[in-house]
């Protein structure tokens, strides 16, 4: 144990060691957490606690499962995608925050229930340039969400699988409370928010031990690499896996690699939406709120449901901010009436793929339309790069 840790975090430690059950580790090991100063000293035993917390987290959550009844139930909050599937989500509190209202307006779905509180999902479809968006309104989320208080665990579960997430803050409230309430809470169920994963992988191997590769320019600038190597070997060990590569993409921390194994993390695609734009004193209020949370939050949206406001082209900036464009199929000189969404800089082989696998088996050639290029009309082969709105046929043997 270093030298440079307080009393009280060595002694929380000593009760870290000296405790039996599963969950009490876990928390001695996280008050402990709480009582380290940060600071260069302290990088590397910081990390690997946090490394041993995660895994034993982990193992926790798999005896839970494990627990479990194996009969299968279908949970109410457990929505199938249809289209590209946007949940807007609030923090629990009374008048609700307009999160009906919204749905409404977008979808006219749950109009009767528009006022009232709403304990189950509720679910309309909005359309734009024949592209089906399902918005979901889920339940509020509370304080201890992540602990599964108010059907917690399962409201995120569906927001782990969602394709966008739209945090609807009330304008006549104080903004900053609702949304660290949600940024704390998801924080907790291991969802981040509007950052890309860590520029690393982990792949574990059946030998060679532990190879850490530095693949570009920036990570070959990370000083102290040598230091780094034995740091993320040592990190690395202690989640139990002896044979990995490490490849290294950027510059990165000890907490990245800590990120990248742990397979609950997932990264999510976020905006705010301030609704209640059309009360008094709402307009300094949102732009407040955009001064305080636009590095965090790229897109901030006001909204009036009783003014009927709301960003006619809502469908573009989704796609836009999830980088996703429009395909579209023909066949027989006949083109399909909805696109495929595909992410962006999508190739012939990716579109192949998506519509079925026996076109990419049988593939020969593919005619690609796409307007104002000075060649409308081209014959192209698996790897060729699309844009938005270009049009495919594809032929096969």
């Amino acid at each position: 144990m270093s030298s440079n840790l307080p009393p009280l975090a060595k002694a929380k430690y000593q009760e870290y060691l000296d405790a039996g059950a599963l969950e009490d580790r876990i928390k001695k090991l996280e008050e402990f957490l709480s009582l380290v100063p940060k600071h260069k000293a302290t990088e590397k035993i910081v990390a690997l606690n946090k490394s041993r917390l995660a895994k034993m987290k982990r193992e926790l959550d798999d005896r839970k499962q494990k627990q479990k009844s194996t009969q299968k139930i279908i949970s109410p909050f457990s929505i199938k995608k249809e289209g590209i599937q946007v949940i807007l989500i609030s923090n629990y509190q009374t008048p609700g925050v307009g999160k009906t209202s919204l749905l409404n307006l977008l979808t006219g779905a749950a109009k009767e229930k528009i006022g009232k509180y709403t304990a189950l999902p509720e679910i309309g479809i909005y359309q734009y340039q024949q592209i089906r968006f399902q918005i979901v309104e889920m339940p509020s989320i509370m304080e201890g969400a992540s602990d599964g208080v108010g059907n917690g665990k399962e409201i995120i579960a569906q927001l782990r699988a969602a394709d966008l997430l739209c945090f609807c803050i009330d304008l006549s409230r104080d903004f900053e409370d609702q949304i660290e309430l949600l940024l704390n809470e998801l924080s907790k169920a291991d969802i981040r928010i509007n950052i890309l994963p860590p520029p690393l992988t982990i792949e574990k191997t059946g030998a060679n031990k532990i190879q850490v590769l530095y693949l570009t320019k920036e990570a070959k600038r990370i000083k102290e690499l040598d230091k780094l190597t034995e740091e993320i070997k040592d990190i690395i060990n202690e989640n139990g896996i002896r044979n990995a590569i490490v490849k290294i993409y950027g510059k990165i921390t000890l907490d990245d690699v800590i990120e990248a194994l742990t397979p609950s993390i997932v990264y999510k695609k976020v905006i705010l939406l301030g609704t209640k734009g059309d009360l008094s004193h709402t307009q300094d209020v949102f732009e407040n709120l955009k001064n305080k949370y636009l590095a965090k939050f790229p897109i901030i949206l006001g909204t009036s449901y009783r003014k009927e406001s709301f960003p006619k082209d809502f469908g573009f900036i989704i796609l836009k901010f999830l980088k996703k464009i429009r395909i579209y199929t023909m066949s027989g000189g006949i083109v399909a009436e909805q696109p495929l969404i595909m992410d962006i800089n999508p190739t012939i082989k990716d579109v192949a793929l998506k519509v079925h696998r026996s076109f990419y088996e049988s593939f020969d050639h593919a005619i690609i339309i796409r307007e104002g290029a000075r060649q409308k009309r081209k014959k192209v082969g698996l790897d060729y790069e699309l844009r938005d709105n270009d049009i495919v046929e594809i032929h096969i043997i």
